[in-house]
């Protein structure tokens, strides 16, 4: 198997690291975690249930792309052939990760498997954003749906295009960070796509954005779209 490190940033997740890191463990693969300043335990839990973890404890909330931006360098020097990006509220099934490198190809800097809920819906924001290629896309001849966009609650990042792309912009601290990679990374030739055959959960279909957090993705938006290469 390609070597891979799954990239984690926690802050105040106690309700999901145990499915998150246990479904990296179960993989058979390293982990990475940048705690953002957790004030309820995350840390400490993960120190004392996952020791195998590489776990960096910020005093301070770094912001999602920061943080990840600690990950990036870490598979760079670490010799890593691939950074799987997750999120601290989603978790691999079984055979995500196998199925994602079997479809891998170079032109490919993010492969994505299907977000689903923790009931095994589609997750709300990846039908949104997806749902329309997943059904009308043909796939190429790996088995890989072109995409335009994917959220990075489950990323597998080539090293070429960390390499290429270079990390998460210093300009977006939360929200917005993916889009800009995306683009950025399809500025340098890159794709994105999503292997229908794997699928993996981000659990969060019961939480709504506040108002104000909405009012805030309507700000960063307009800066996504002027910040486009």
């Amino acid at each position: 198997m390609d070597k891979v490190l799954a990239i984690i940033v926690t802050y105040n997740g106690m309700q999901w690291i145990d499915r998150c890191l246990g479904s990296v463990r179960s993989a058979g693969i390293n982990a990475f975690v940048v705690d953002n300043g957790s004030t309820d335990g995350t840390a400490q839990h993960i120190q004392s249930h996952f020791p195998e973890v590489k776990l960096t404890v910020s005093k301070e909330n770094l912001g999602f792309g920061a943080a990840n931006n600690l990950g990036f360098r870490a598979v760079l020097d670490g010799g890593y052939d691939y950074a799987y990006l997750l999120n601290q509220d989603a978790w691999l099934e079984k055979d995500t990760l196998s199925i994602l490198l079997s479809a891998a190809a170079p032109e490919y800097g993010i492969l994505s498997p299907v977000q689903t809920d923790a009931e095994g819906r589609l997750d709300r924001q990846f039908a949104k954003k997806c749902g329309r290629a997943l059904k009308r896309a043909p796939a190429d001849s790996h088995g890989i749906k072109k995409v335009s966009f994917v959220m990075a609650a489950h990323w597998l990042v080539s090293r070429k295009a960390i390499e290429e792309v270079g990390g998460f912009s210093p300009v977006f601290s939360q929200y917005g960070e993916d889009d800009n990679w995306i683009h950025r990374a399809h500025y340098f030739g890159f794709k994105a796509g999503i292997v229908p055959g794997a699928r993996a959960v981000h659990d969060r279909a019961g939480r709504r954005p506040s108002k104000e957090a909405r009012m805030n993705l309507k700000c960063v938006s307009t800066v996504v779209r002027l910040s486009n290469p």
